[in-house]
């Protein structure tokens, strides 16, 4: 099969590009032709070189609205699927969904739509996310089948009068499986490491996570954040003004996350609003604990109680509460570390994630 994806960044290595990568490595693998449509040139497409993906940098696919580029973009990703002739078209990320679809379907391609989180998604305002939503609307006559990373996702877009159960089937996000590295045998009063992978924004509430170490000053612990954005500022200051400057460290943005995860005993993921984490799921694979907030798919891939805990939003105190039930239970860590491994395995890995949008590609191609 011919594929060819679209996704409208490059100059970030985040969940949609990761997930991207990800299924092409797979799909190449399975004797499968990929090429992919991306816009610019940045962190992206030197991993697809690396890997030796075949791509086209696009000069119009911005993630910007402008009349004049989204004209041209569309124009730009025609040429470039008359040029490739596909057999499918998978697109990635609002502006290429919304550009690929148009283009695809004027070439009468199949063409498949991943929503990474809704356009429309909680957290933007009422106004937004009515416009956003009769956009996608409007495009599901152009898409011959939705992928929703979460079945969260898939219910809001029904409630939002998008799409319906015979057009829109959730995909949970898989990662590779690795082979596991040895921990660390904790020596006695070593502090209890946690751990938040996350970009500094208003999405991703760090200041909460923050705020609720704050209330647990006198505990063994030590934080390490990874991530850079607009609100690390903020979150240094939060950390200096609540007395946590020697215990909490700012590591920016790091390429060996893995090696941070595995030499961690919790993570945490506080947000305001998601679609389906990888980060999350990147934990359960090092055999962590996970403590997030009960936000958007969260709760398909943590079982509360069990793999983590499941916190309410903006909650500093209830934050706090899983935080010191784990840091004072060596013990119950390494058992819901356990438990959350056995699940990303039976669940979500790449395997797994691979084989139902392979099933998916198959039955578009057959019904056109």
């Amino acid at each position: 099969m011919k594929i060819v994806y679209i996704i409208t960044r490059s100059d970030v290595l985040g969940g949609a590009s990761v997930h991207l990568l990800d299924i092409a490595k797979g799909m190449i693998n399975q004797g499968h032709q990929v090429h992919i449509l991306v816009g610019g040139v940045g962190t992206f497409t030197e991993e697809l070189k690396k890997n030796n993906i075949n791509f086209s940098s696009l000069k119009y696919l911005k993630r910007e609205i402008s009349l004049t580029h989204d004209v041209l973009g569309f124009w730009e990703i025609k040429k470039h699927l008359k040029q490739l002739k596909p057999d499918i078209v998978h697109c990635h990320s609002s502006k290429a969904g919304l550009l690929g679809r148009l283009a695809a379907k004027s070439l009468n391609l199949p063409v498949v739509f991943t929503a990474h989180g809704w356009a429309f998604t909680e957290g933007i305002s009422p106004r937004k996310q009515k416009i956003y939503a009769k956009i996608e609307k409007f495009l599901i006559n152009f898409s011959d089948h939705i992928i929703t990373v979460s079945e969260f996702d898939r219910i809001y877009g029904f409630n939002f009068g998008v799409g319906s159960p015979d057009k829109v089937t959730t995909v949970h996000n898989g990662i590779p499986v690795q082979d596991l590295q040895t921990k660390e045998t904790k020596v006695v009063g070593q502090p209890c490491k946690v751990i938040m992978v996350a970009r500094f924004d208003d999405q991703k509430d760090q200041i909460t996570l923050i705020q609720a170490l704050g209330l647990l000053k006198d505990k063994n612990w030590v934080m390490e954040f990874i991530g850079s954005g607009p609100t690390l500022e903020c979150c240094k200051q939060e950390a200096n003004k609540l007395g946590l400057e020697n215990k909490i460290k700012f590591l920016g943005q790091q390429r060996n996350v893995k090696d941070f995860l595995n030499n961690s005993d919790i993570f945490v993921l506080s947000t305001n609003y998601e679609g389906f984490p990888l980060t999350i799921l990147e934990a359960m694979r090092a055999k962590l604990p996970v403590i997030a907030t009960n936000v958007g798919g969260n709760n398909e891939s943590i079982v509360g109680e069990k793999t983590g805990f499941l916190t309410k939003k903006n909650d500093a105190k209830d934050l706090s509460q899983a935080l010191s039930t784990l840091i004072d239970d060596r013990n119950l860590v390494i058992e819901m570390g356990k438990r959350g491994y056995e699940r990303f395995m039976t669940e979500f890995t790449h395997d797994l994630m691979l084989k139902k949008i392979l099933k998916i590609y198959t039955e578009v191609v057959a019904r056109k």
